[in-house]
């Protein structure tokens, strides 16, 4: 007897609806037995050891014990069991990276709340991120249920938990939560093959209604529309292809990455040891933190600089510091870090998003000057030190600014005299994102789970093309009813206040998409929408008030769902 990952110790079945324990490679036309609670219920496996049991409502609570037993034809029989069960409300979390973002992200705001949290009665499931095309994965023998608990909880979704937190104080009920979300994802990939291809006729005619030239499409290669579904979907479909074009790009940012290191006088020099990036007497240059290189009035070189920049900064730390554990707040750079102290590497970044929180350990830092020395590669995109973060150290209350004038060095580039300009890190291929990936590889298998309501944050990725998203919405919703057979309550979140990235302050697409939102909310029935626009910043793509914006979606799903 082979059981889906879901169906393991600690799951949650939804409360006041029959639940579904199923499986498969039992012996063909086995009678199988589920028991819980005192309650059993019988069913057949067909031909091909498949089988389906429904399993009453149970009271609310737990743990209980899930007992399975198949017997076969000839009266030998196997058996399992599931323990830590329990029953509550369950919620699948769906969207990008802001419903995917974990409590990890988020210690700057709710460090000390979240050191205390405990929540053994929430329970959570991520799903493997996979991409399928062509048929969907009919079963996930992936992932496992975690409890809520201090050594568990820092890379669960933030908002997924805190939605729990409320939930649990006002119901008193036992949480499940199902992670599908995949940071980037457009929200073609939570679409069958079907709903793409109807919807993308559909948003066809109405672009032809607007005015719009629909004879050719103007998408990245992480982009796809209504112009290139179809063709987007034959191509995904070759396994060889995907495979080919995945395995390319990995190699070509490798030798990418490789080519730099190479050229960087810094990393053969040791420019981390260095107390200053310059010898005495030479002229010391400088930019400011924080500060994109993109805006820089002088240094212009760097604003279009692929490449390592070194930049270092000189500290007078006082004598309470030393001998302590110091946390290092280095706001957000792009493109790529590493960083040291006093020569010792205290951390490293691969890319643009993550707030840079490091820790300095005790016995690195001493009473005087100390150097933060920090290698940055813009690999896509003008560098530097994202505005609105934070930047210091920090001790308890007692705070080292680190704002204000840090030296710079060139360390390598890759320019290429021959063509002229700087070779570029291409993005790679997200195939996770693609129309029918998540739908296919990491929903489809959920099929027969039982829901309380669908959580969806996402749209990000898909404000270039605004007012299909409308259209879009309303067809994932259908989308995902149709699969679970169920009119599921879904709670959506509006886009917050966003204009930074690469669009120079700008927040009309966010804008656009937002108002798509509000109109397809407005038109899907047995849903809700909670407005956190004042909870975005400028610069951050990924903002930290996800207990805010959580609390906001509660009470309007509180108000929708009457608990």
């Amino acid at each position: 007897m082979r059981l889906s990952a879901l169906i393991s110790d600690g799951m949650v079945l939804q409360r006041d609806k029959e639940n579904y324990i199923w499986g498969s490679e039992c012996a063909p036309d086995s009678v199988v037995e589920v028991t819980i609670d005192g309650k059993q219920s019988v069913c057949n496996a067909d031909k091909e050891g498949r089988f389906k049991a429904t399993v009453p409502a149970v009271k609310v609570g737990g743990p209980y014990e899930i007992k399975i037993k198949a017997t076969g034809a000839d009266g030998n029989s196997e058996a399992k069991s599931i323990s830590n069960v329990m029953c509550g409300d369950v919620f699948l979390l769906a969207g990008q990276s802001n419903i995917e973002i974990p409590l990890c992200r988020c210690l700057d705001l709710h460090g000390e709340e979240i050191s205390r949290m405990n929540l053994p009665s929430v329970h959570y499931f991520e799903v493997v991120k996979e991409y399928a095309f062509g048929e969907p994965v009919e079963e996930l023998y992936e992932g496992n249920w975690q409890e809520a608990t201090q050594e568990n909880l820092y890379p669960m979704s933030a908002l997924g938990v805190f939605f729990a937190q409320y939930h649990m104080e006002n119901t008193g009920v036992p949480v499940g939560l199902i992670q599908t979300g995949v940071g980037g994802t457009h929200i073609e990939s939570y679409l069958s093959e079907e709903r793409v291809i109807s919807v993308g006729k559909l948003l066809r005619e109405e672009a032809l209604k607007r005015g719009e030239d629909i004879s050719k499409c103007d998408c990245n290669k992480n982009d796809s529309c209504k112009v290139c579904y179809e063709n987007q979907l034959k191509m995904d479909k070759d396994k060889a292809w995907v495979e080919k074009t995945s395995a390319d790009e990995v190699k070509a940012q490798l030798d990418w990455t490789e080519k730099l290191n190479s050229k960087d006088i810094g990393l053969k020099e040791h420019w981390e040891s260095k107390t200053s990036l310059y010898e005495e007497g030479e002229e010391v240059r400088y930019v400011n933190a924080p500060g994109r290189w993109e805006d820089l009035t002088e240094n212009k070189e760097l604003e279009t600089l692929r490449g390592s920049v070194w930049v270092l900064k000189t500290v007078d730390i006082p004598e309470s510091f030393v001998g302590k554990d110091v946390k290092l707040y280095l706001g957000t750079l792009v493109d790529s870090d590493d960083t040291y102290v006093n020569g010792i590497k205290v951390g490293e970044t691969l890319y643009r998003y993550p707030p840079r929180r490091y820790m300095i350990p005790a016995g690195v830092l001493h009473a005087g000057l100390n150097t933060i020395t920090v290698r940055i590669v813009a690999n896509a995109r003008s560098g530097g030190f994202v505005p609105e973060m934070p930047y210091y150290l920090a001790l308890g209350d007692e705070k080292i600014s680190l704002e204000g004038k840090w030296q710079f060095r060139i360390g390598g580039t890759t320019y290429s005299e021959k063509d002229g300009c700087y070779e570029e890190f291409e993005d790679i291929t997200f195939f996770t994102w693609k129309p029918t990936a998540q739908y296919n590889r990491m929903v489809y298998p959920l099929k027969n789970l039982r829901f309380s309501a669908v959580i969806f944050y996402q749209g990000e990725s898909n404000c270039t093309h605004a007012w299909e998203y409308e259209y879009l919405m309303i067809e994932m919703v259908d989308c995902l009813r149709e699969l679970f057979n169920d009119d599921l309550a879904f709670g959506f979140v509006e886009l917050p206040m966003f204009g930074g990235e690469d669009s120079h302050g700008d927040t009309t697409e966010w804008d656009n998409l937002r108002l798509a939102q509000e109109r397809a909310a407005a038109r899907i029935s047995n849903s809700t929408i909670a407005d956190i626009y004042d909870l975005g910043f400028t610069y951050e793509l990924h903002p930290q008030t996800k207990k805010e914006a959580a609390k906001r979606l509660y009470d309007k799903m509180k108000e929708l769902m009457s608990w």
